[in-house]
């Protein structure tokens, strides 16, 4: 019986290393699992380098970034400076500007005062000696006012003395203001011992007179005598011993110029 027994543990004990051995293979093989391939790597490993790769790859474009916001910083700080500085030169010169243009108006104002104090001086030593330097007309011509006057000795028709004042810048006498007036009115009787063609005319009978520029003569300033009697058409007008008469523009009469006075200058006046 005790042979029995021993044998029957024996058997036991066997069986009890046999199924701790394959417990513990088996636990053994659940934690460590062989891999599936040779030579095959982790995952964590292989994607290792990607991930640096791609960290670098942000980090360089965070940098550039950084240069580019920082470049357009600068650029926008520049422009601006550009632009206030653009903004106060353009002040500058708009004051400038208005600056030159007060000068010009005061220039210009002086400029009119001196030439008024010149002609004033000028017109005093004209009146003393008949002739000065500093008369605003050409020579032989007499000043009065803003004009120049001329009696010419040569004889022509209406046509031709409109012509002869002409070539000298000028036209035929217009009395057409008392200060004109004036100055003719006492000549003609002395200087004017020859009738002298004045600018006024008209288109036939009737019609009304009007001075070579188109104004009409001014009645209350002279009147023309008119010889209705005449056959011949009496047109133009001349003057002679104070009075003006009505002509035939094909009479040769002596010719009377005008023309505008010149500015005095200053520098002659000495």
């Amino acid at each position: 019986m005790r042979a029995k027994y021993s044998s029957t543990q024996d058997m036991l004990e066997d069986d009890g290393h046999t199924t701790l051995s394959l417990h513990s293979r088996t636990s053994s093989a659940a934690r460590s699992p062989e891999p599936s391939g040779p030579g095959r790597v982790a995952p964590s490993r292989a994607w290792r380098p990607v991930a640096l790769t791609l960290l670098i790859v942000c980090l360089v474009l965070l940098l550039g970034l950084g240069i580019l916001g920082f470049e357009f910083f600068q650029v926008s700080r520049l422009s601006n400076a550009q632009r206030t500085a653009i903004s106060q030169q353009e002040e500058r010169l708009g004051n400038l500007s208005w600056q030159l243009q007060d000068l010009r108006a005061q220039t210009r104002k002086l400029t009119g005062t001196l030439q008024q104090v010149a002609q004033k001086l000028c017109w005093e030593l004209y009146n003393k000696t008949g002739e000065h330097r500093c008369s605003p007309c050409p020579e032989k011509w007499l000043w009065r006012g803003s004009s120049c006057f001329h009696f010419h000795r040569e004889s022509r028709s209406w046509w031709g003395c409109e012509d002869l004042c002409s070539a000298e810048n000028a036209s035929l006498l217009k009395i057409d203001s008392h200060q004109v007036l004036e100055l003719v009115i006492p000549l003609s009787f002395s200087k004017f011992f020859y009738s002298y063609w004045t600018g006024l005319s008209r288109n036939g009978s009737g019609q009304p007179w009007v001075w070579l520029d188109g104004s009409p003569q001014a009645s209350d300033l002279f009147q023309v005598v008119v010889d209705s009697d005449s056959p011949r058409s009496r047109d133009c007008v001349t003057i002679l011993n104070g009075k003006t008469f009505s002509k035939d523009c094909k009479e040769l009469r002596r010719c009377a110029c005008q023309r505008a006075a010149e500015l005095v200058r200053p520098e002659e006046l000495g």
